[in-house]
């Protein structure tokens, strides 16, 4: 009698190291964005543009407070000729046990001489073409089949205030598609900051 509690306590005890050990595996391992899709055009004339810059963040949540958010993953694209953009799912391994659920995504949108626009988990609402001091907050954010208007430059802005917005907002995130994009627009600044 006493070796078949001894045995029917070990099988309770190999079924249950292996749950734990499948969740820990799946919880560890196997987190993935989904895929995200949309369209971009003009807000004005309601034409699509062509070689928009999409660029999203996903980050982990700390662990109770006592670590901070950390990178889970990122990924940059463009528009195609009809303002269509496709993201892949992506694959987000935690390096450790402290970094919690996969976060939504952060995303950035942006062509020269367009106002970006940005969608921050935090505020939970994008804020669209004069995200740098006026806002408009209408727009809504979907994962899948994301229509985005963006709104071309308006020749009284401020390039420089404009750039100072996306570097704070994207902080140490580097795209280089972004960056490349950015490069007119920067001189433009730069010419502001020497009158």
């Amino acid at each position: 009698m006493k070796k078949k509690k001894i045995r029917i306590l070990l099988i309770i005890s190999v079924i249950a190291i292996g749950v734990i050990s499948s969740f820990v595996y799946v919880w560890y391992y196997q987190t993935y964005t989904g895929s995200r899709n949309g369209r971009v055009i003009d807000a004005i004339t309601g034409k699509p543009i062509e070689g928009v810059v999409v660029y999203c963040i996903w980050k982990f949540s700390g662990f109770m407070a006592v670590v901070g958010e950390s990178l889970a993953a990122r990924y940059e694209t463009t528009t195609d000729k009809d303002g269509h953009y496709f993201i892949p799912s992506q694959r987000c391994k935690r390096k450790n046990l402290v970094q919690g659920s996969l976060l939504p995504e952060s995303v950035f949108i942006y062509k020269n001489n367009c106002a970006v626009y940005t969608l921050y988990r935090e505020y939970k609402k994008p804020a669209v073409g004069r995200s740098f001091g006026y806002p408009d907050k209408n727009q809504k954010y979907h994962k899948r089949n994301c229509l985005v208007k963006l709104y071309p430059w308006k020749n009284d802005e401020s390039h420089y205030r404009h750039i100072e917005w996306i570097k704070s907002s994207m902080s140490y995130y580097k795209s280089e598609l972004m960056n490349k994009e950015l490069t007119e627009e920067k001189k433009r600044a730069d010419k502001e900051v020497l009158k």
